[in-house]
This record gives C-alpha cells, structure tokens and sequence, in this order.
C-alpha cells in the first residue's frame, strides 16, 4: 500500500505525516457490485395497511360526544377515548382553540375518535373549515383500554400560528375562512 502525502494546508508545502488510505467497507464494496435499482428492489409485494379505520384526535368542540354524532349523522354518540399528545400546544382562534406546533414537554389532552372512512373524515375535514389540515400525530391514550398508543391524524391550524402566538387576529379573515360555518 503507498502512502501520499498529506496536504499541510499551505500550498506547496507537503504534511511531514503521509496519509494513511482507509480500507474500503465491505457493505460499500457490496453497494458498488449491486444493480443500479437494488435499493429499491423488494423480493414480494409490500402491502400497505388499510387508511381505514383511523383515530382522530379532538381537542376542541369535537371533544363532545353530540357534536360529533351531528357532524358524522351517527345513530348514536360515539365513544371517545381519553388521550393526550405530545409536543403540540393550543393558541386561541378567534373564539377557538387551534392546534399549532409547541416544545417537547407540551401536552394537549383531548379525546380521540375512531374514524370509520374516508366519509368521516371529509365530514370531519368540512366541520374544521379550510384553516385546519389534516396532521400526522402520535396518540397516547389515558384509559385502560386497547391500544395505549396509536398513529393517529389531527387537525392543525393552517393559517399564522406566530401571528395566534402574538395574538394578532384578523376578524375579517377568521369570518371568511369560516364561511358560514359557525355552530
């Protein structure tokens, strides 16, 4: 094995110390052999599972068991399991509560529901208005029931969240947004 000189960082001038040559791992020499696509390749089929159901989580005026049967035209109440998540904090918007990103420790309590279709959701989606999107979230659930945790979905603010932070609120835009959609 040769060694070459290192470079001093001073131009023209050669490291005293020569360089000593790593050896090659051998998952790169294996990487370096393997078909372009190899990465990519699966041996079988991948099966995603279903979108549906899913656990939403409800912090605000979905945490009542009635408006949730209304908006989703449920026979019944549903029932709402007791759960928190982590690392989101509330801010108010206009006379409600919005859910933006927080610090680590932040807790949100709230309650979730377990969403039976994509009807429910885009009746959920409709209920929250444009100033919400839908979220990823990770659920822990406060009872003594199956699952205590769970990937679940959220409805976050999609406007300012600084803007609700410095409690700047727009009256107008907030009416807007909600389209008619108050109660």
């Amino acid at each position: 094995m040769s060694q070459k000189p290192r470079d001093s960082g001073v131009p023209g001038f050669p490291s005293l110390f020569p360089a000593k040559e790593e050896p090659e791992s051998p998952f790169y020499t294996m990487l370096r052999s393997a078909p372009p696509d190899y990465l990519a390749q699966r041996p079988e089929p991948v099966e995603l599972p279903p979108a549906f159901p899913k656990y939403y989580f409800f912090y605000g005026t979905l945490t009542a068991p009635a408006q949730v049967k209304k908006i989703l035209d449920l026979p019944e109440e549903p029932q709402l399991r007791a759960a928190e998540i982590f690392g989101y904090t509330l801010a108010k918007w206009g006379d409600y509560p919005a859910l933006i990103n927080g610090n680590q420790g932040d807790v949100v309590k709230g309650f979730a529901y377990l969403v039976q279709s994509e009807e429910e959701a885009q009746k959920l989606s409709y209920y929250e208005t444009n100033a919400y999107e839908v979220a990823p979230c990770w659920i822990s659930f406060k009872d003594e029931k199956e699952p205590k945790e769970a990937s679940g979905k959220v409805f976050m603010y999609a406007g300012d969240a600084q803007a609700l932070l410095e409690q700047r609120f727009d009256r107008k835009l907030w009416n807007r947004q909600m389209a008619g959609k108050l109660g």
